[in-house]
C-alpha cells in the first residue's frame, strides 16, 4: 500500500468511525428525549399539523428526504444543506386542526457557509362572533398564531448533513369592537429543531434522517396558573430510489419512503410511507398512508410540477377526521429557485 493510499484509507476509518459515534449519540438522545414524551404536551399543538404540498401527499415520510427545500423548515432543517439554488416559497395548508396556514419562507445557500433560510407563519384558527347578554352582535373573537423561523444546515462531506431551526411561537387569542366582556389571551415561547441526514454509500440510492422538534419551554400563556408543554416530536425515516432499468429507460423515477414518529400527543407512536413516480423529473405523481390509529390516520396523494425555476406541490390527506370538514385537508406549496 502506497504512503498516498494509506492516508486515505485512514481518512475514511475516521470518517467512519466519527459517523458511527454521531449515530450512537443520536440513538440515545432519541431514546431519552422518547422517554420525556411520556408527559402531557398541550401547547402550540399546530405544531403537529402536516405541512406542505408534498410531505402532506407523502403520508409525512419525508426526514430522509433531501430535496424538500424550505419545507425542510417544518421536518428535518437538515435537508436544506442539499438546497442547490436560493429559494423563495409560499406554502398554504388547510387542516383540521386550523382553518388556514400560510407560510413565506426564503432560503439562501452557499458551499461554503451552508444554507441560511428564514420563515414567517401564520396560522388561522378562524373568528367568531361575540354577542352580548341580548343576543346582539358585539364585536369579533380572532385566534391566531404566528412563528418566526430561522435555520442553518450545513453538509460534512458528501454523504453527511445536519440543521437546526430556531422559532418563535406567538399565540394571540382576542376581542375585536365591542365586545369589553370577551378575554384576550397571549402567550409567547421559542423552540429548537434538530435534524440529521446521510446518505449510505450503497449502489442504490439510500438516504437516512432524523429529527427532534419542537424543545424549548412550556407556552406560558398570561395570567394562565399553568404553562403547556410544547408537543415534541421524534421522526426518523429513510428513502430509496428503486433501480429499475423499465424506470430508466422510460426517462422516469421510483422514490419510496419510510417514517416513524414518537410524540405523546400521537398517542405514543405513529408512521407514514410515501411513493414518488417521476417523469422527467419535470412530473410527479405522489401517494402515501400515515399510521396514526387514535389520531385518524389514512392516505394521501398530491402531485408536482416543475419546469425551468418554477415549482408547484399539491397535496391532500383522507384521515379519519377527513369526513368532519366539507373539504379533505389541503396544502399546496409555491416556489421559485434562482
Amino acid at each position: 500500500m502506497t504512503g498516498t493510499s494509506y492516508r486515505r484509507a485512514v481518512r475514511s476509518a475516521r470518517r467512519s468511525r466519527a459517523v458511527a459515534r454521531l449515530s450512537v449519540g443520536l440513538a440515545f438522545l432519541v431514546g431519552l428525549l422518547a422517554v420525556r414524551t411520556a408527559e402531557a404536551q398541550n401547547g402550540a399543538l399546530y405544531l403537529l399539523m402536516p405541512f406542505g404540498g408534498k410531505s402532506a401527499a407523502l403520508g409525512d415520510a419525508v426526514s430522509a428526504d433531501t430535496t424538500l427545500g424550505t419545507e425542510a423548515m417544518w421536518w428535518n432543517p437538515a435537508a436544506l444543506a442539499r438546497l442547490p439554488k436560493k429559494e423563495i416559497a409560499v406554502h398554504h395548508g388547510q387542516s383540521i386542526i386550523v382553518e388556514n396556514s400560510d407560510m413565506v419562507a426564503y432560503a439562501v445557500p452557499s458551499r461554503v457557509l451552508g444554507t441560511v433560510a428564514v420563515s414567517a407563519l401564520v396560522v388561522n384558527y378562524g373568528d367568531q362572533e361575540a354577542t352580548d347578554p341580548f343576543g346582539n352582535p358585539s364585536g369579533t373573537i380572532t385566534n391566531r398564531n404566528y412563528q418566526l423561523a430561522v435555520s442553518y444546515a450545513t453538509s460534512v462531506g458528501p454523504r453527511f448533513s445536519a440543521g437546526l431551526t430556531y422559532k418563535v411561537v406567538m399565540l394571540r387569542f382576542q376581542s375585536v369592537g365591542a365586545c369589553g366582556d370577551c378575554p384576550s389571551i397571549s402567550g409567547n415561547t421559542s423552540a429548537l429543531d434538530l435534524g440529521a441526514q446521510y446518505r449510505l454509500g450503497t449502489t442504490m440510492p439510500v438516504s437516512i434522517g432524523a429529527s427532534i422538534r419542537n424543545l424549548g419551554p412550556a407556552l406560558q400563556v398570561r395570567d394562565a396558573a399553568q404553562a403547556d408543554p410544547l408537543p415534541r416530536v421524534i421522526q426518523v425515516g429513510a428513502q430509496a430510489q428503486v433501480p429499475w432499468a423499465a424506470l430508466n429507460a422510460a426517462d422516469a423515477t421510483l422514490e419510496v419512503s419510510a417514517d416513524v414518529q414518537s410524540a405523546a400527543a400521537f398517542g405514543g407512536a405513529a408512521g407514514g410511507i410515501g411513493a414518488t413516480l417521476g417523469y422527467r423529473k419535470q412530473l410527479f405523481l405522489r401517494a402515501g398512508y400515515k399510521f396514526q390509529p387514535d389520531q385518524g390516520g389514512g392516505p394521501s396523494f398530491g402531485v408536482g410540477f416543475e419546469r425551468g425555476a418554477l415549482g408547484v406541490d399539491f397535496g391532500r390527506r383522507f384521515d379519519g377526521f377527513s369526513g368532519q370538514a366539507s373539504t379533505p385537508p389541503t396544502f399546496v406549496s409555491l416556489r421559485a429557485r434562482f
